[in-house]
Order: C-alpha cells, then sequence, then structure tokens
C-alpha cells in the first residue's frame, strides 16, 4: 500500500514532497530481523516536530499507525502505539517474498477547530474539523524484500573451524583469534565427531551440541568488547556483519541491545536449533520403530 502524491486531502498533511506545512516534519524508520521462532519483527521510530500532533497525541487524539501487508498472501494489519518507538511482530508464514510498509499518524477521535501556526500561507486564519481515521502525516517505505534463505547465514558452518585438541576427556574450547571460529574437542569427541558429522540426519543434533554453545560464547564475547576491537579485522566477524547487513540491521546496535541475550542472537543466527535437534530425534527414533 502507498498513498499517492498526488492525493487531494482536505486539510494539511505532513509528507514529503508536500508543502502543507511550512517548517514541520514526520519521518520514520523501521529495522527488521527475525526472531527465535522464525518470525519478522520489526522495530519502529517515528518523529515529528509539529507541537500541535504531538499534543493531539498526548492526549489520545492521535497515534501513530504502522500499516503492513504482504498481497502474495493477502496479509494485511494495523499496528498503533501513542509511543514514538515500539516492535511488531508477524508470523512468518503470513508474509512471502515482500512486505508492504506505511507510517502514518492518525486521529482517533472527531477534533473540532484544529489549526496549526506553521501550515502555510494558503490556510492562514483556517480551522479544520477532522474526523476519526482522519491522516495527520504519513511516510511511505520502500518494500522489504525478504530472504528466501531460512537462517539469516547461507551456511553457518562457514564460519567454524572444528579440530583435535591433544588432551582427552576435557571441554570443548572456543577460539575467536583466528579467521575462522574454531571449536577444539578432546580427542575422543573429536574422534566420534568426525565419524558422524558426515550424516545429514545428525547434522542438527551435532550443530545443536556444538554450534549453538560456540555461537552463544562468541556473543557474550561481543557483548563485552562493545568496541570489537579485538575482533573487527576476522573473517568470520566480517561474514556476520554482512550477513546482518543484507537484512537491513545493523550488527553492532543490534547484538549490543539489551533484549538480545546471546541465547536469543545464537538461536536467531541457527533459525530454532533446539527445533530442528529434537525434529532430527524424532526423525531417527521414527525411522527405527519402522
Amino acid at each position: 500500500m502507498k498513498i499517492d502524491l498526488r492525493r487531494l486531502y482536505t486539510h494539511p498533511v505532513i509528507a514529503a514532497g508536500r508543502d502543507d506545512y511550512r517548517t514541520c516534519t514526520f519521518a520514520a524508520e523501521m529495522n527488521y530481523f527475525g526472531d527465535a521462532a522464525g518470525n519478522l519483527v520489526l522495530d519502529v521510530n517515528f518523529r515529528t516536530d509539529c507541537a500541535e500532533i504531538l499534543r493531539l497525541i498526548a492526549h489520545g487524539d492521535a497515534q501513530y499507525i504502522l500499516h503492513a501487508e504482504c498481497p502474495p498472501t493477502l496479509y494485511r494489519e494495523i499496528f498503533c502505539s501513542t509511543v514514538e518507538k515500539f516492535s511488531c511482530t508477524i508470523p512468518n508464514e503470513r508474509i512471502k517474498t515482500h512486505l508492504d510498509c506505511m507510517a502514518l499518524i492518525v486521529l482517533t477521535r472527531d477534533v473540532k477547530n484544529f489549526s496549526c501556526g506553521d501550515w502555510n500561507a494558503d490556510f492562514d486564519g483556517l480551522t479544520f474539523d477532522l474526523q476519526r481515521g482522519n491522516v495527520l502525516a504519513y511516510q511511505n517505505f520502500q518494500p522489504l524484500t525478504l530472504e528466501d534463505a531460512e537462517n539469516i547465514f547461507r551456511n553457518v558452518a562457514s564460519i567454524f573451524s572444528v579440530y583435535r585438541r591433544t588432551v582427552d576427556a576435557a571441554p570443548f574450547e572456543v577460539e575467536l583469534a583466528a579467521d575462522k571460529i574454531k571449536i577444539g574437542l578432546s580427542a575422543s569427541d573429536y574422534l566420534r565427531y568426525r565419524q558422524y558429522c558426515s550424516r545429514p540426519d545428525l547434522q542438527p543434533l551435532l550443530n545443536a551440541m556444538i554450534i549453538l554453545p560456540a555461537l552463544v560464547y562468541v556473543f557474550e564475547e561481543l557483548k563485552a568488547d562493545a568496541d570489537f576491537e579485538a575482533y573487527g579485522d576476522k573473517a568470520w566477524f566480517k561474514s556476520l556483519t554482512a550477513a546482518y547487513r543484507r537484512r537491513k540491521i545493523n550488527f553492532a546496535e543490534h547484538i549490543l541491545r539489551e533484549e538480545n541475550t546471546s541465547i536469543r542472537l545464537a538461536q536467531e543466527v541457527m533459525n530454532l536449533p533446539i527445533t530442528r535437534a529434537l525434529d532430527g530425534v524424532a526423525h531417527i527414533c521414527d525411522a527405527e520403530d519402522s
């Protein structure tokens, strides 16, 4: 959905390409990412410097709206808020190929004799009786093109290297100093890993057992080094950054958000590794029973 800039309104509206207001502006920013359940999460930030419109929002007479729709699936939903920053989640099965979004400020109640000192000369001295649902400001977003890949990474294993340690019966180690994230297994564990790592039916289990905890450690280390000075030149760090950039997400800002815990980030990257591992167990057990 997009509002045609040529559309005529009976009252002033703030939008790019319109001159109803002399200096007041309206803008919205939107970032998106996949959550641990594979759903699409939209982070939206609205901004306007129009005092009269802000007053309407503060009094509950208007609200911020994100309109989202996906034509291929006929999905359409409106998310409403009275605060400038908010998040909304769209189930993965409701969207396909792309998502059209629009940011608006819309009246929630009828408003009599509305006026603004920033209107251009055409509206000097005028007031308007506005109705619930009237648009006060809007911004069209570029369509979000959604990757067909299930994960943020096309191949998670490409940034890891599993090697054999010289000690036996010892915990595994994770090293971040090389271009690949190195996972060191004890001698006996490494032999068992090599024996089974080429089996497709065991891959989800091995990923959950080895890659997932390693990723949790990676994100813990990155959160502890907010400047990323120790890792910024590593190939694995650049690969992570580029993968998030393809999703139009600032990697550094995303991982440093308080709500994005290391375990959540690791699952986000691997797209529900525990679920995949349990599905793998069920598949193996069902095959044995039959």
